[in-house]
């Protein structure tokens, strides 16, 4: 979006090791023109094979649950892997993104690690915060203050 551009990733987070793996342009594609081969095979109309679609847009991060990580590591050339130990920390910063009625809350993800440094933005949301913790424990920062409890959340100063 004018000249913008970055790259999306999954998280795969396993008892070894962090597994980066890139959602590309012809991954998405790919999986988008099967949900509606698959979607017209089961009889569906055009906008039942477009909800599929869209549906699986919000889903797709879903199948690293039971891919194997070696598979996952091959799935595409700019895949790869942080061993656990190898990882220093974790650090959160909020951040409003958004305008017009329309903001949003997520987070920077800074991962340190020994051999260099990777940023994300992720959603800010309990289930990959509560993961990370249990997964990397002292290791993970949240924001000064930052309290997060069932889509609550408080910001003490």
């Amino acid at each position: 979006m004018l000249g913008a551009s970055w790259d999306t990733f999954a998280l795969v987070v396993t008892d070894r090791r962090m597994i980066l793996a890139q959602l590309t342009a012809d991954r998405l594609t790919a999986a988008y023109k099967e949900a509606a081969e698959k979607a017209k095979a089961e009889g569906k109309g055009f906008f039942l094979q477009w909800a599929d679609q869209i549906a699986l847009s919000f889903q797709y991060c879903e199948r690293y649950r039971t891919l194997p990580p070696d598979q996952t590591l091959q799935e595409t050339a700019n895949n790869r892997a942080i061993p656990n130990g190898r990882i220093t920390s974790l650090n959160f910063r909020l951040k409003e993104s958004g305008k017009g009625g329309m903001e949003y809350h997520e987070f920077q993800l800074t991962i340190d690690t020994v051999d260099g440094k990777f940023e994300f933005l992720i959603g800010e949301d309990d289930r990959f915060t509560d993961l990370l913790r249990r997964v990397y424990g002292e290791k993970v920062h949240m924001p000064f203050g930052y309290v997060s409890a069932g889509g609550v959340r408080i910001k003490f100063f």
